[in-house]
């Protein structure tokens, strides 16, 4: 990790002395030779690694990490504090002679540079190396699931199966890395299961429980839409809640990873429905847990793949082409034999099989395939059974692939071992975190890259080496192609222990009952330590300081701090919040998802101090506040390195008047800006916020006219995604609209992404619909997502109707993705219009926007239409679905449509349909659902 840590301060640096001249003046020469001597000192440690079993090594390698922090330090402060050119160069003077001492050390214990003689004559900028990347987006990386699908149809039939010697338990177990979550995967989300099952929830249980949040998750799966009410249930009304859900519909529950008898006894009360409809699936590394869950269940143990399977998967992955379609100068026949015979070292296992294709899948020539061939050899045993033993086995194969990436990767697969277990991760947010950790290097740049770009190819080559998961954006025009990630158990293990091992963070669990997290040893090398993870939750009650807060110089250590609050709770620990001032060298602080009492904090509201105190710690990157009700304060200015704030925070915000001095302004490294988004009450026309100064803003969400300046947006030329909202007022959507055309039509802009919500401005008069059919008609204001609420004037006069001197607009040639339509008031079916916009994904039809009595989807029409909401519409007697209409609908939802009958007959023909969810609807609709046979979708059903 040392080397990593180098390799990011050195491009860190590098990118401040191209970025900050004007504050670098005077030392920069000083700098270089910092950099130079960083360059030098990191090719001295891969042959310090290869002897990090020395004790004496081992503390020299934390040395040279602490040495790189300090140097990215020293450089920094130059930016936030004024000092003289002399003090200057004496904090330089100390360092290098910090540096000169480890060098000594480096001869001391006889380490050797790797730099060649001819590689010493090159520029300091020319021996760092570039990232070699391997996944392309245009290649999607495929779902690999070999040899059990007899398994999946076998299970499936138990699980469906009604008569009275059915089985009411089925579980799957077996040792880790045997695709016991990725078989219950396959079988929970069969179309089968959904049509089947009224209700699906799947928790995760893992080695670490606690009833309440197993009991909620399950229960806003099962009722999602009672999630805030079911958020405040105790652990007797959340059971008995699932008991009358499971008797009033049948449901199947998985239960993954669930490690003991205990933890089933803790939840065991709520699966006690004397006429209980549900099934359970339950996955396992111990096979004595479902016998004692009901010995009466069906215990499915997966083998492991033979040799055919093995190398089939081992093939699929590390040869995604196929032979026939490989390079002539690839010997592919000697591949595989070396192949076939590598994988008998994985003895059957599909998850070691995937890591060993994982490492070789960027290994294009042979002569690579044959270095890894050697190693297998040397590093392995041939597997020949199951068990303790070969679970070591897996952990090296596990550890091998992790030793193989390249430097800038090691630190972003570890930093995903923050996260919560099973947790899917939100990109943006990753992308972001990586960044302000200086874990994405400008040096990885290409030509017209941005840094959220690089940061997205390090976690494509994490995904093509099978170490990541990942969910797929539905969107092509998407920013970010990935929607989210997450790890394999097994893979967050290995992510834990490496970071552990290499004292990346340390993190403190306040949810222990025991308050174990009491008892760490500021002493330890933990201490040492620059990232701190902190999770929490409503239970915690103890007002005891964590050794970790309590030392005001290891708190100055620290360089980031992540607040992980599981399930919303109402307020924070003071124990949290009383020494945050102390982090002074802070990059990254996360506090989300919580309500502040306004309790007294040494004289002051609690929010209001914590966010005064949020504004002295001067080196924050990146700082998320988002659903508090946190108030920041005018030091917020002092932030001056700023790149992410994430400020939308929940409940109504008063503008305070200092934001209308520009104090944002004074942000001018900020690239990614979220502002409330609840109501903001401005107090004055004049006294709106203003962007102007904010050059480098790449996201910009919650713009609302009321209170922000909009004028201010064409000077934002990095702009990438912008998120704007007018309320109330038609002259604001004329004001809106003179702004986005002049991003438009302007050649330096960046706009790719625009979201709009226009409410109440009565843009059926005047030029509204002018205005509405510039913006949806000209792909040059690349709108997305589009939201009108308030009258609008009939659609096919909007676009298809010649307006005056005006042709008809093209229908085909409008971009948008998303649309919603609320309180329009059409009269005339808006179905033939919409329908012919390709690009549409989502639509919804609410809330009076529709008031007519029959609605017709015509044969190819809404070709890539994935989600229609259909809610409230009063007047709405008959829906007609056409065959090939709507082919890739995966979710429907129709609620409020009282004078509905019936669904439609051409819903049979909708084959990609994943859900039908129909909420308030009249009793005879209820009925008539009940007789819809041989639906492959679950139909989930809310009368209240």
């Amino acid at each position: 990790m040392a080397e990593a840590i180098v390799s990011i301060v050195v491009g860190r640096l590098t990118d401040l002395l191209n970025e900050e001249v004007h504050l670098l003046d005077g030392v920069k020469i000083e700098i270089q030779q910092v950099v130079s001597e960083l360059i030098r000192m990191k090719t001295f440690l891969p042959h310090a690694v290869s002897r990090i079993h020395v004790d004496d090594v081992r503390i020299l390698l934390a040395d040279v990490r602490e040495l790189a922090y300090d140097a990215e330090n020293v450089v920094e402060s130059f930016l936030v504090t004024s000092s003289s050119a002399r003090s200057r160069t004496k904090k330089i003077k100390i360092l290098r002679t910090k540096m000169s001492l480890i060098f000594d050390r480096f001869g001391k214990y006889n380490i050797r540079s790797t730099l060649k003689s001819e590689e010493s004559k090159k520029s300091p900028h020319q021996t760092s190396e570039k990232l070699e990347r391997f996944y392309s987006h245009t290649i999607f990386e495929p779902d690999i699931f070999i040899g059990v699908h007899g398994v999946v149809d076998s299970l499936i039939r138990h699980l469906v199966d009604g008569s009275d010697d059915c089985y009411p338990l089925i579980s799957i177990c077996g040792m880790g890395g045997l695709g016991k979550t990725t078989l219950a995967q396959k079988i929970y989300n069969h179309s089968t299961i959904k049509n089947h099952f009224a209700g699906l929830a799947w928790v995760s249980i893992s080695q670490k429980w606690q009833t309440k949040n197993v009991l909620r998750r399950i229960l806003i799966c099962l009722t999602p839409e009672k999630e805030k009410e079911i958020l405040g249930f105790d652990e007797a009304k959340l059971v008995n809640n699932l008991i009358q859900v499971q008797e009033r519909k049948k449901c199947l529950i998985v239960l993954d990873d669930i490690w003991t008898k205990d933890a089933w006894d803790s939840i065991k009360g709520a699966f006690a429905a004397e006429k209980c409809l549900s099934k359970l699936m339950l996955t396992s590394r111990n096979v004595d847990v479902p016998k004692y869950v009901h010995p009466k269940g069906f215990v499915h143990e997966p083998g492991c793949l033979d040799a055919e399977q093995s190398w089939e998967l081992l093939r699929f992955k590390a040869l995604p082409k196929g032979g026939d379609a490989l390079d002539i100068t690839r010997d592919v026949k000697r591949m595989e034999e070396m192949g076939r015979e590598m994988v008998e070292y994985c003895a059957g296992l599909p998850l070691a099989i995937v890591m060993l294709g994982g490492i070789l899948v960027t290994k294009p020539s042979l002569i690579e395939w044959e270095k890894v061939y050697r190693d297998t050899m040397l590093s392995l045993e041939r597997g020949k059974e199951l068990g303790e033993v070969y679970q070591h086995q897996l952990h090296e194969v596990l550890v091998w692939s992790y030793n193989d990436l390249p430097p800038q990767l090691k630190p972003c697969f570890l930093y995903l071992g923050k996260f919560n277990e099973d947790e899917w991760i939100e990109v943006e947010t990753l992308y972001q975190l990586w960044i302000a950790e200086g874990m994405v290097l400008s040096s990885d740049k290409k030509n017209g890259e941005t840094v959220m770009q690089v940061a997205e190819s390090y976690l494509g080559e994490l995904v093509h080496r099978s170490m990541v998961q990942v969910k797929y954006k539905d969107i092509e025009s998407s920013l970010t192609k990935f929607k989210s990630c997450s790890l394999h158990d097994l893979m967050r293990d290995l992510s834990l222990s490496q970071a552990k091992e290499e004292d990346l963070y340390k993190v403190i669990d306040l949810r222990e009952k025991n308050h174990s997290h009491l008892n760490a040893s500021v002493g330890s090398r933990a201490a040492a330590t620059r990232q701190l993870v902190v999770y929490f939750d409503e239970e915690y009650t103890s007002k005891q300081a964590n050794p970790s807060f309590g030392k005001k110089a290891n708190q100055q250590r620290y360089r980031s701090m992540l607040l992980f609050n599981e399930f919303k709770t109402r307020s924070v620990p003071p124990v949290l919040s009383s020494d945050v001032a102390n982090f002074r060298l802070l990059r990254v602080f996360a506090l989300e998802e919580v309500q502040f009492d306004k309790q007294t904090v040494s004289g002051t509201l609690f929010r209001i101090n914590l966010g005064r105190v949020l504004g002295s710690l001067v080196y924050l990157r990146y700082l998320s506040v988002r659903k508090t009700n946190l108030l920041l304060l005018p030091s917020i200015q002092n932030l001056v390195l700023l790149q992410t704030l994430k400020l939308d925070v929940r409940n109504d915000v008063l503008f305070p008047p200092w934001l209308s001095r520009n104090i944002m302004g004074k942000l001018g490294r900020l690239r990614h800006l979220y502002l409330p988004d609840w109501k903001v009450h401005s107090l004055g026309k004049n006294s709106k916020m203003r962007f102007h100064g904010l050059n480098k803003l790449e996201t910009l969400e919650n713009v609302n006219t009321q209170w922000c300046e909009v004028k201010d947006l064409p000077k934002l030329t990095g702009l990438q995604k912008l998120t704007l909202r007018v309320d109330d007022s038609y002259d604001d959507v004329e004001e809106v609209m003179k702004c986005l055309t002049a991003i438009a039509l302007s050649s330096t802009s960046c706009l790719q992404y625009l979201v709009l919500t226009i409410s109440q401005c009565d843009l059926g008069s005047r030029n509204g619909p002018d205005i509405l059919r510039k913006l949806l008609s000209d792909h040059r204001y690349n709108l997305q997502e589009l939201k009108v609420i308030g009258q609008l004037p009939e659609l096919a006069q909007l676009f298809e109707q010649q307006q005056l001197h005006d042709a008809p607009i093209d229908l085909s040639l409008i971009h948008i993705t998303r649309l919603h339509l609320m309180l329009s008031f059409l009269e005339e079916d808006p179905m033939p219009v919409l329908e012919k916009i390709h690009t549409l994904r989502e639509l919804l039809i609410h809330r009076k926007a529709f008031m007519g009595r029959e609605l017709v989807c015509s044969a190819t029409g809404f070709p890539k239409l994935t989600r229609l909401v259909l809610r409230n519409l009063p007047n709405l007697v008959k829906w007609r679905v056409e065959e090939h209409s709507m082919p890739v609908l995966s979710h429907l939802m129709i609620r409020n449509c009282l004078k509905l009958k019936e669904l439609p007959e051409g819903i049979k023909f909708l084959h990609s349909l994943e859900e039908l969810r129909v909420e308030v609807m009249p009793p005879d609709f209820y009925e008539r659902l009940k007789v819809v046979n041989g639906a492959k979708y679950s139909i989930v059903v809310d009368i209240d």
